[in-house]
């Protein structure tokens, strides 16, 4: 059963919804591959939900675990929830912050919620983009990683996803591989604080972009 501090439960405000789509995956990680084995999954966001979640996690195959797309379709229309894969596994930093607010857009900075992995950490945020601008958004991701020093980003799960055309994180432990499931983290910084029990603060975001079509 996931908990509460499960990423299920932050994006969650974007499911619900007739008009979106989204996808999962049931996937086999291999090190140091091109692609990894992946049985993609086509939900309706309203059938979305936390039984739906864990049902998935209950019918892993021992050697799988299950993983969120960024894609979201919205009538027709690709747009993807932005998120973060970092490299750094011991905590999060100001340096950190920094070099994120100088790359990435504020809209998507302030509504972004962090997770520790259990061997590194991840972001989502709820505010949704176009393809184009995803693109643009996986570029920045590189950028945040300075010259002369260790990676901040992840730079190889950041080609990974530009070849596969969408960003993936994972959702479950069900493998050796890792050892637990991805769990909110307060973390403040000197201009953002990032609370572990707060929520997105647009829960009618799939209904905006609805209205933007």
């Amino acid at each position: 059963m996931i908990e509460k501090d499960h990423p299920f439960f932050y994006v969650k405000s974007l499911f619900g919804k007739t008009a979106s789509v989204f996808y999962i995956s049931k996937y086999i990680y291999t090190a140091d591959s091109l692609m990894d084995d992946r049985e993609i999954i086509k939900v309706n966001g309203n059938d979305l939900t936390e039984d739906y979640i864990n049902n998935l996690i209950c019918s892993l195959e021992e050697n799988q675990e299950l993983a969120l797309h960024s894609k979201v379709d919205v009538n027709k229309t690709v747009f993807h929830i932005p998120m973060i894969d970092f490299s750094c596994e011991d905590e999060m930093t100001d340096l950190i912050f920094n070099r994120m607010r100088n790359f990435i857009p504020k809209e998507i900075m302030n509504n972004l919620a962090l997770y520790n992995s259990g061997r590194s950490f991840h972001a989502y945020s709820t505010t949704l983009i176009k393809s184009k601008d995803w693109v643009e958004f996986m570029g920045r991701l590189l950028l945040i990683n300075p010259k002369t020093d260790n990676e901040i980003i992840d730079g190889r799960w950041v080609g990974h996803r530009l070849m596969g055309g969408y960003c993936s994180l994972r959702w479950s432990n069900n493998t050796a591989q890792y050892v637990s499931e991805p769990k909110r983290i307060e973390y403040i910084s000197k201009n953002i604080f990032f609370e572990n029990n707060s929520t997105p603060s647009n829960k009618d975001l799939i209904d905006e972009q609805h209205d933007l079509l």
